[in-house]
């Protein structure tokens, strides 16, 4: 089954419930995007500490778009979050962010930028069983998806077939479907959910556009 994830980027508290609120009923595993101004030039309001508050009864990733994530990663999982992912852009220390949460690595994934080749995590492949492709350059919510992604994870699975790939940027209902036939496993929407009208008709048509492409092949 492909899961759908929600993104929550949010500036402040109130944007943050907002957007939960919105998405609350789907019963999907809320992604939250963590930046830090470093990284990448956005910012986010995104505590590790009121999580486990706001979020109660909700299961919930983080996307620490930060820099030095070896700091931030075991927080984030001693504050609920089910699985933590941090970019190979932001960091030579992966080992160690392994060591200190002590999960085996089995709660994290890499992400990795569009213009970032794949030789920069093919060796941390047997260590790492999940990795993020972004679809876009991350910072903003509501860029266009870019093409180079479906190279990724194609590669990516024809490299570990048994990797989990999820796919993070610009998926909406007219490019779901080509995503998960390159071989995504998991897609992250932000603004076509939060933002649409109607999320729970948003969340349906992307299901039903995903589930059109797994009956047909």
């Amino acid at each position: 089954m492909i899961e759908i994830l929600p993104a929550i980027l949010a500036h402040d508290e109130a944007e943050f419930m907002k957007k939960v609120d919105r998405v609350r009923a789907l019963g999907a595993m809320l992604h939250v995007d963590v930046m830090d101004g470093i990284f990448v030039k956005n910012t986010t309001w995104s505590p590790p500490d009121r999580m486990r508050v706001l979020l109660e009864g909700i299961p919930f990733e983080a996307h620490l778009m930060v820099s030095n994530p070896e700091h931030a990663a075991p927080i984030w999982l001693a504050c609920g979050a089910s699985r933590v992912i941090f970019h190979v852009e932001a960091t030579t220390k992966e080992s160690l962010i392994c060591r200190a949460t002590a999960e085996e690595c089995e709660n994290l994934a890499l992400a990795i930028n569009p213009d970032t080749p794949i030789s920069r995590l093919t060796h941390l492949l047997d260590t790492f069983k999940q990795v993020m492709v972004m679809g876009v350059t991350p910072g903003w919510s509501g860029q266009p998806f870019q093409q180079i992604a479906l190279e990724k994870i194609a590669m990516l699975k024809s490299l570990r077939p048994s990797l989990k790939v999820i796919v993070d940027g610009g998926v909406n209902t007219g490019n779901a479907a080509g995503i998960v036939a390159a071989g995504a496993d998991v897609l992250v929407s932000g603004s076509a959910l939060t933002e649409h009208p109607d999320p729970a008709e948003a969340f349906m048509a992307l299901k039903t556009s995903v589930h059109s492409r797994t009956l047909d092949v």
